[in-house]
């Protein structure tokens, strides 16, 4: 089995960006790994863990595995890692907890909503890549408390993605995927279909061009 099939690429940028965000943070930095699923993230970062299943994590003294409804249990959270879940699952776990300093997140659907609600919220995205899977590729984002710039169909692909080497392979992707909904759907969602075409086609020239 391949690794992108496995999810390897994935779990591997999660933690080169959160490994990048705990870099610049305090000493003894709070960390929780949000529906961390096996661990993988948790393990390698030596986090603070929220775990639904406390036996699939091995034990580790620098590792407290706490069953809880999200952010909540925590006073503090200087890096949140929530990844997996839907974009509307993500921003209300952040709603609901106590805002963290920088978090790292990953929605295998609808990443372009996650963004518009981040920058609802108050937050900027500060780094962004991709990662191949089985079917498509991943968008994991970096976000901390500021100003996002980029509005609209601009955050359909945050600007952090326009430099990643596999930009042109996805944005084909999801090109792909669109053009079949703009076929068969009737309007306006025919329009709306066509508007993700069009950015999409726009995205490949400026790529190709710079």
């Amino acid at each position: 089995m391949s690794g992108a099939a496995t999810g390897r690429p994935r779990r591997e940028l999660i933690v080169r960006l959160a490994q990048e965000a705990l870099a610049q943070l305090g000493p003894d930095p709070v960390v929780v790994d949000v529906g961390c699923d096996h661990g993988h993230v948790a393990a390698a970062l030596g986090a603070i863990g929220v775990e639904r299943r406390r036996q699939r994590l091995p034990r580790r003294e620098d590792v407290t595995l706490v069953v809880a409804d999200g952010l909540t249990p925590f006073r503090r959270v200087d890096l949140a890692v929530i990844t997996g879940m839907g974009a509307e699952t993500i921003l209300s776990v952040l709603d609901a907890g106590p805002r963290p300093a920088v978090a790292v997140l990953h929605a295998p659907e609808r990443a372009w909503a996650l963004r518009q609600g981040l920058a609802a919220r108050g937050y900027r995205i500060d780094a962004e890549g991709l990662a191949p899977e089985a079917r498509g590729y991943a968008e994991v984002m970096r976000v901390s408390t500021g100003e996002e710039t980029a509005t609209g169909l601009g955050l359909a692909f945050g600007p952090k993605l326009l430099d990643d080497p596999l930009l042109l392979e996805h944005v084909a992707h999801e090109r792909a995927r669109w053009a079949i909904r703009a076929e068969h759907a009737s309007s306006p969602e025919r329009e709306a279909a066509e508007a993700w075409l069009h950015f999409f086609d726009e995205v490949s020239a400026q790529r190709r061009s710079a």
